[in-house]
């Protein structure tokens, strides 16, 4: 019997719910400086923003359940040395501070890691882990 492997070549878009679609926005565009895209109207508010060679799209929802660390988050590859700065200017644009920077040992590799929540409170692991490489 032969079984069917899905192919998926890799990541699309990462989606977030937010409540306040403008603070959404001047959160990532003015704090952290992603570029916002045009997005269809779908009749639903929301935006779309370039997260690298990705995007990022926000919807904007009544009610948005709080998380904390290690549970659905965003992670993104900042060098371990921009970290503390990065963490700061997402505090004072809005973000939470959940965690300092803590480096760890993952398998003889050290690895730093800090996590902020957005101003809906989803969670950011900043990270200097980057893509894999093939």
């Amino acid at each position: 019997m032969t079984t069917s492997v899905a192919r998926v070549a890799g990541i699309s878009h990462i989606a977030l719910s937010v409540s306040d679609l403008e603070r959404t926005r001047a959160f990532y565009v003015d704090v952290m400086g992603l570029e916002e895209l045009r997005r269809p109207e779908f009749g639903l508010p929301g935006a779309w923003f370039r997260l690298g060679d990705l995007q990022l799209h926000v919807l904007v929802v009544p009610e948005v359940a709080p998380v904390g660390p290690g549970l659905p988050h965003l992670a993104l590859h900042v060098d371990a040395d921009d970290i503390p700065a990065t963490v700061a200017a997402l505090v004072e644009g809005g973000g939470t501070l959940l965690s300092e920077a803590r480096t760890r040992d993952d398998f003889g590799t050290a690895v730093t890691a800090a996590f902020v929540t957005d101003p809906d409170g989803n969670v950011i692991e900043l990270t200097d882990v980057g893509p894999l490489v093939p």
